[in-house]
């Protein structure tokens, strides 16, 4: 935090943060400025200040509830030539959100919910907490593609931060990430079994061979475990250590071995089409968790 923006000699009024921050943290600031920017400002500068109104620096203390660094941050949106706000923490994140909305200041509110996306690969449930208590729809969705079973921590820790959402909005999240696992894994249970079950026409495989091509499944099953919402699941790395020509095959079948089912360009075209399963099952089940409406 950087307050030192905010000292200017010719502020007509200081912003005093909560003193819960554990010292004082004042922010020096034009009280025209503030009017432009929020309507709630204006609307608290317009009101004829009392009689005991605490005074330095011989203009007026505001004491606000909010702490420095959401004061700070606040002030560096509404302030023209001022260094723009970094966001790295969530939870300063969604206290700006509660910010905006309270001092009723718009501009804000596009940076923010552009920020709320940074942090959807590594926080996906508090994003989604933050993105249902503030209507964000399509952050919301956004941060359930990215949520796993694992990733949901219905410990008492977390109970504080579920509170801020409907038990209707938890068990979308609940039923969408479970629903969409199980039938995931199901299909890549039929595809792998699509290829160790599969016939060679030209002569059995050698038990290495099926035991490699079966250890496929559970690859699949590992990579979309733990990235179940990508659109385009990244199977890459699996196909390139497909062998070609299959394990199993011999010199003299090489003339016939387009006909079998492990070969490359077979097992890729395959999964071709369980990617645009997978896909379609997740904005199948994501249009019933959440519909249209939020």
């Amino acid at each position: 935090m950087s307050p030192i923006f905010f000292t200017t000699d010719d502020g007509d009024t200081l912003l005093r943060a909560s003193p819960e921050s554990g010292s004082n943290h004042d922010f020096r600031v034009h009280r025209l400025i503030l009017s432009l920017a929020s309507p709630v400002f204006k609307d608290m500068f317009s009101f004829a200040q009392p009689s005991d109104q605490s005074e330095q620096l011989g203009i007026p203390v505001v004491n606000l509830p909010d702490s420095p660094e959401v004061l700070d941050v606040i002030l560096r949106f509404i302030y023209p030539g001022v260094e723009p706000p970094k966001f790295t923490d969530l939870t300063i994140l969604s206290a700006l959100l509660s910010a905006a909305d309270k001092y009723n200041i718009a501009s804000m509110w596009p940076a923010l919910r552009d920020a709320l996306k940074t942090f959807i690969p590594d926080e996906p449930f508090r994003v989604y907490i933050v993105a249902c208590r503030f209507g964000f729809l399509e952050e919301a969705k956004a941060a359930a593609m990215a949520s796993t079973p694992r990733s949901i921590p219905l410990q008492e820790a977390h109970e504080k931060e579920v509170r801020n959402i409907s038990g209707v909005d938890l068990y979308r999240l609940v039923w969408f990430v479970n629903e969409r696992e199980k039938l995931g894994r199901a299909n890549i249970e039929i595809f792998g079994s699509m290829i160790y079950d599969s016939p060679c026409p030209i002569r059995e495989h050698l038990t290495d061979g099926a035991g490699f091509y079966g250890s496929l499944r559970w690859r699949l099953l590992e990579m979309f475990t733990e990235d179940p919402g990508s659109q385009s699941h990244d199977f890459s790395k699996v196909l390139d250590e497909l062998p070609d020509p299959p394990l199993g095959c011999k010199p003299e079948d090489l003339d016939r071995v387009s006909e079998c089912p492990l070969q490359p360009s077979h097992i890729r075209d395959n999964l071709a089409c369980l990617v645009e399963e997978l896909d379609g099952i997740s904005g199948d089940l994501l249009k019933q968790a959440f519909g249209k409406e939020f």
